[in-house]
């Protein structure tokens, strides 16, 4: 602008001459990187309302390429359907071009699958949020400038590329000082309303697909979540979270996830118990006070459900109980598990014993499920405060312990 100014530039030439600028600068951005986390839905009675961001992250790098290429990596790669038209990552990218009304490009998409595929923690809604939100950056859109029109989703062109990968460098772990997302989650409730929104427009395209908006609204924006339908939309609310929370998730070896519960009239009364450990739960949350957090993930409407296709859930949250955990239930449907643990400081003193206090927790897990002869492995986490987002730096910090089946990612 000051130097279209200085040179007698129309405002119609100072604006071409930006948009010549942004184009060049676009052009040499041929790549980025984005990383989402794991999701727990539920959590006991908040049936596909309520989720928790866990600190395990799948990591989705797309580029321009002459050809299409798609490659998947991971330990939890081996699920991922490879067809382009079936794989979730690829879709998502499409449907950020197609929403910037751009045709669909020849793309190098590669992923790393950190998180269990199809098994209760989100791992195919994870694919396509990361393939959308890399394809948004990667044609120079930002997510700021989607607009949501009833059920049309279209982007304006406000910023390029370079705006977007100049925010505040991100890593891995969302629990670092050196963390900022680069698509922020606002603190209050972020939807539909938002009608500059464009993960609000995400969140509607997600949701529309199917898929549980537990699993949904904390990949997109982070921590724990409370999604609320209506009908002008799909809304998600940020409930506030303690400090010192770990997440003990017991995988097991060769199970895909439960199907949902289907549409049914619920029982008046079941409705009302649901309804009142939903309301402990989150009081569990913005309290911090956890005693009553076993009671709070009771559930009379998904646990049953649940447990008609997994027998053993009941049984190794039973056992995660015992040995110490606040609380234990189903990942979603199923047939993960997952504990929470409460109280982890940064005192050097207690570090031990609440470590102590892990490993007893994830041991007893795997002993109850061999004992029913379910083969699974550990993964220990904490939640993950931030959604999904561009990633500047890498953080490879995870752990291993009892033969690689108790794993720690820090």
């Amino acid at each position: 602008v000051e130097f279209g100014q200085k040179h007698g530039l129309s405002a119609s030439a100072q604006m071409e001459l930006q948009g010549l600028m942004n184009a060049s600068i676009t052009l040499t951005q041929k790549k980025v990187t984005v990383v989402v986390p794991a999701t727990v839905a539920n959590l006991g009675p908040g049936l596909e309302i309520c989720g928790l961001a866990v600190d395990i992250w799948d990591e989705f790098t797309v580029e321009y390429s002459e050809h299409f290429h798609l490659e998947a990596f991971g330990d939890y790669s081996a699920d991922v359907p490879r067809a382009a038209d079936q794989n979730l990552a690829v879709l998502g990218a499409k449907f950020a071009f197609e929403a910037s009304g751009r045709p669909f490009p020849s793309l190098r998409i590669t992923c790393t699958h950190n998180i269990p595929y199809k098994q209760g923690l989100g791992g195919p809604s994870a694919s396509f949020v990361g393939g959308y939100l890399a394809g948004s950056v990667l044609c120079s859109e930002e997510l700021s400038s989607l607009v949501v029109q009833g059920d049309n989703f279209e982007m304006g062109r406000t910023g390029s590329l370079a705006d977007v990968l100049g925010q505040s460098p991100s890593s891995r772990s969302p629990s670092s000082s050196a963390v900022a997302a680069a698509f922020p989650a606002p603190p209050a409730g972020h939807g539909p309303s938002e009608r500059g929104g464009g993960l609000g427009a995400l969140l509607q395209k997600a949701i529309s697909r199917g898929w549980n908006p537990g699993n949904v609204c904390p990949a997109i924006y982070g921590a724990l979540q409370i999604g609320t339908g209506s009908s002008t939309g799909f809304e998600s609310h940020r409930v506030p979270m303690p400090n010192g929370l770990v997440c003990v998730l017991w995988v097991p070896s060769n199970l895909n996830e439960g199907e949902r519960l289907p549409r049914q009239a619920v029982d008046r009364k079941a409705a009302i118990f649901n309804v009142g450990r939903m309301a402990l739960l989150t009081n569990c949350f913005c309290t911090g006070n956890f005693e009553m957090f076993s009671k709070a993930t009771e559930d009379t409407l998904a646990q049953p459900h649940c447990a008609s296709q997994f027998p053993f859930v009941t049984s190794i949250c039973q056992a995660a109980v015992d040995a110490g955990a606040s609380g234990a239930f189903a990942c979603g449907y199923g047939p993960s598990v997952m504990a929470l643990i409460t109280g982890r400081t940064g005192d050097i003193l207690m570090q031990s014993s609440f470590e102590d206090l892990e490993r007893a927790v994830a041991k007893a897990m795997l002993s109850k499920a061999d004992e029913v002869n379910q083969p699974g492995r550990i993964l220990i986490a904490k939640p993950a405060d931030v959604g999904a987002h561009v990633l500047a730096q890498k953080s490879e910090l995870a752990s291993c312990a009892d033969g690689g089946r108790i794993v720690y990612f820090q």
